[in-house]
């Protein structure tokens, strides 16, 4: 069985778990919102919410966001939701704190766990 959509990560927990589904990069949580709304131009769906969960996005530096493989026209709700998204992110105060590596690992599994959450919850659509 496969799978109509991939995730975009900065979590190297989440590359693990999902290595044939990530795609893996190399930025902060503002790079993988970025990264989103130009996959969003070329006709991706957004699956999961950017800020879904209880950590706000200047909080942690690990963010995962799930999107279709299917390219299509544009999903306007999909941009409305990731640039609001990215607007919050840019209106919080930047956090440049030197996280102790358990903390990072920390956030990386609360990534995880919401990102498996929204794996488990998405709509038969995006399973083959």
């Amino acid at each position: 069985m496969g799978a109509n959509f991939h995730i975009l990560t900065n979590n190297p927990q989440v590359a693990e778990k999902y290595p044939t589904l990530s795609v893996s990069l190399s930025c902060g949580v503002e790079g993988i919102f970025l990264a989103a709304r130009d996959e969003i131009h070329l006709g991706a769906v957004a699956i999961n919410h950017p800020l879904s969960g209880s950590v706000k996005p200047n909080e942690s530096p690990y963010k995962s966001l799930v999107l279709s493989l299917r390219r299509g026209p544009l999903d306007i709700d999909s941009l409305t939701v990731i640039e609001s998204a990215i607007e919050v992110l840019r209106k919080m105060p930047v956090r440049n704190i030197d996280f102790h590596p358990r903390v990072l690992e920390d956030f990386q599994v609360i990534d995880l766990d919401l990102l498996n959450s929204a794996i488990v919850a998405l709509p038969a659509q995006y399973h083959m």
